[in-house]
């Protein structure tokens, strides 16, 4: 398997792994271990949750799995985590979006993120993107809002959902820069995209390393990104905050949960076994495929972040009018 083939020379996390395995986990030989996520096969949540699967089952010894429930825009994977016991067998790999902005996007929540969880570890950062499709007469920002400004209405701009992240940040986007947007919401990043090439929709705000094989093929033009600085991916591309909008500058992240009250020193343990990965060359690399900025946070590091997003997230979706089912 490719995953494994990878991970077999990082001889670190074996010994980790002789050292610790079945130390703190429980022991039931019927004990299923698990990495839920919430979307399909293939994309960056699920990619990150078999790299880490693979990083704690040579650690520790326990088999764990990826184990894909979709739906919801990844709230039933979410719902599993909430029905499962707070032993550690059970993980979450999620996005922002399932945790720090779904409070704010409910009538009635089916989970408390900041309750009924608790981060284990950051596994990445993302830029955001806004990115045109190449019959759009713009090559930067300024035109391109100059653009929206004159044509008779505003422009459509594709996200991966309703209520998610990149929904508000178009949101903010579009309060910051003047330009003339609203949003189209699609089932995805992928459909999202293949309308955008396809020209059935003008813009899209999505994540970077989603767009990168896109540009590279001439379909799509990135005109702005998150970061604080240039990707080496498209150093040509200008960050938000190069253009004159500090405020742009905040990207998404992804992560691993786990049920609230997990024991301490599971929470400890596997948050050292992930941070200890992120520092080996073979998934510096692979993040650097998935355009991620990598931050070791420990817990409670992670916990702080969580909460400051969860805070910055609600006057912004207040202020846009979204309600649950207006969209």
């Amino acid at each position: 398997m490719y995953f494994s083939k990878m991970f077999s020379s990082v001889a670190a996390l074996a010994l980790v792994g002789a050292s610790l395995a079945g130390a703190f986990i429980p022991a039931a030989a019927q004990t299923q271990y698990r990495i839920l996520v919430g979307y399909p096969p293939g994309g960056v949540q699920d990619q990150e949750a078999r790299i880490f699967a693979n990083t704690l089952r040579e650690a520790t010894g326990r088999p764990f799995v990826v184990e894909t429930r979709t739906g919801a825009a990844g709230q039933l994977a979410a719902e599993a985590l909430l029905l499962a016991p707070a032993d550690g067998a059970t993980l979450l790999m999620t996005a922002d979006s399932n945790i720090s902005v779904y409070p704010h996007t409910v009538r009635k929540a089916a989970y408390t993120p900041l309750t009924d969880f608790v981060p284990i570890a950051h596994t990445g950062d993302y830029r955001i993107a806004l990115a045109v499709g190449a019959a759009v007469p713009a090559s930067d920002l300024r035109t391109f809002i100059n653009w929206t400004q004159a044509q008779p209405g505003p422009s459509g701009y594709g996200t991966a959902g309703a209520g998610t992240n990149l929904h508000f940040y178009g949101v903010l986007l579009a309060q910051a820069t003047g330009a003339r947007m609203y949003h189209v919401p699609y089932r995805g990043t992928g459909p999202a995209i293949v309308d955008l090439v396809a020209g059935h929709i003008p813009a899209a705000v999505l994540p970077l390393g989603s767009l990168l094989p896109h540009v590279n093929a001439g379909k799509v033009k990135v005109l702005g990104q998150t970061g604080d600085n240039r990707s080496t991916s498209l150093p040509d591309v200008a960050s938000f905050k190069e253009l004159g909008y500090p405020a742009l500058s905040f990207s998404g992240w992804y992560g691993l949960f786990a049920r609230a009250g997990t024991p301490a020193d599971i929470v400890d343990q596997y948050n050292g076994i992930v941070v200890r990965a992120l520092r080996t060359p073979e998934i510096k690399k692979r993040m650097r495929e998935f355009e991620l900025d990598i931050r070791e946070l420990s817990p409670q590091q992670f916990l702080a972040m969580v909460k400051a997003d969860t805070e910055r997230w609600g006057p912004v979706i207040r202020g846009s009018g979204f309600t649950a089912g207006s969209e």
